[in-house]
């Protein structure tokens, strides 16, 4: 019967905790790529915002012009704040998106310094396991030619 590995319970746990910072990995990365698709919303639209100029509309519709200027300044200024907001926004995910592959990094490394101690068990349990064929072998070729010279 092939011996243990003694190390498999904590590479289990190690290989668990890799799946998890992955996850947390791919979360993290899935936050950022939607703070940026949000920056870059919200650039398009401060970048396609216009200033209509009141005085070129008929008289009929009468336009207050420091009016529809103030109203026009304040929603540049409000898209503005936004996409600063956003960029904000985006750096931090930035930086969790970081810190979550840095703990990944860590978590796969600690998996594969066990998980090569146990492909070295497995093969020194091989050779073991040669040896002991090796050995019945040689006890049965030399019973056979006690036998023969009988």
């Amino acid at each position: 019967m092939t011996r243990r590995f003694p190390l498999a319970g904590l590479l289990r746990a190690r290989e668990l905790a890799e799946e998890r910072a992955a996850a947390e990995l791919a979360q993290a990365n899935r936050a950022r790529d939607e703070a940026a698709t949000e920056v870059t919303r919200a650039r398009s639209q401060l970048a396609n915002l216009e200033f209509r100029d009141a005085r070129l509309s008929s008289d009929a519709e009468a336009p207050d012009v420091s009016r529809s200027w103030s109203a026009a300044v304040a929603a540049r200024a409000s898209l503005a704040a936004r996409v600063q907001e956003l960029q904000t926004v985006l750096e931090v995910a930035d930086r969790h998106a970081h810190g979550a592959s840095g703990a990944w990094n860590q978590a796969r490394t600690q998996a594969s310094m066990i998980d090569r101690l146990r492909t070295r068990h497995e093969h020194e349990v091989a050779a073991e396991e040669l040896r002991a064929e090796q050995v019945a072998l040689d006890e049965a070729a030399l019973r056979r030619a006690s036998e023969e010279d009988r």
